[in-house]
């Protein structure tokens, strides 16, 4: 029971982020792409690579298992606040409009800069950890 409240918990918190920062990013830059949406799974993307990053090279330093924060901060922080459903909906949505340059653009550019993201949060991670 205690790891679905974990989850639970972190879920919560990153559906409350999400929304705050896409309603953010919309206000800011418009709603004809899809820019809230890339910012989550990016920022989502790179903090996936930063914890995981952490959880793994401190677990191999210290042989303790990080099962809790795990649970809390991907499985659940992680999981509320991006949305791949809110991208392929959007991406769809796009599609249907024919907005096929967008609809292609979405697809790369979230993608893109994930993969990319997730990329330097493991970096960084084990920069910082001196690895």
């Amino acid at each position: 029971m205690p790891q679905i409240f974990l989850v639970f918990v972190g879920g919560g918190l990153g559906a409350v982020c999400r929304y705050l920062v896409t309603t953010q990013v919309g206000a800011r830059f418009g709603t004809v792409f899809p820019f809230g949406t890339l910012t989550v799974n990016t920022v989502g993307s790179f903090l996936m690579g930063l914890i995981m990053g952490v959880l793994l090279l401190l677990t191999e330093q210290t042989h303790t298992v990080a099962g809790p924060w795990k649970l809390l901060l991907t499985v659940g922080f992680l999981g509320g606040f991006t949305t791949f459903s809110s991208f392929s909906m959007e991406t769809l949505t796009l599609l249907r409009g024919g907005s096929y340059l967008y609809a292609a653009l979405n697809v790369l550019t979230n993608l893109a800069c994930g993969f990319a993201a997730v990329a330097g949060g493991f970096a960084l991670a084990r920069i910082y950890l001196h690895l």
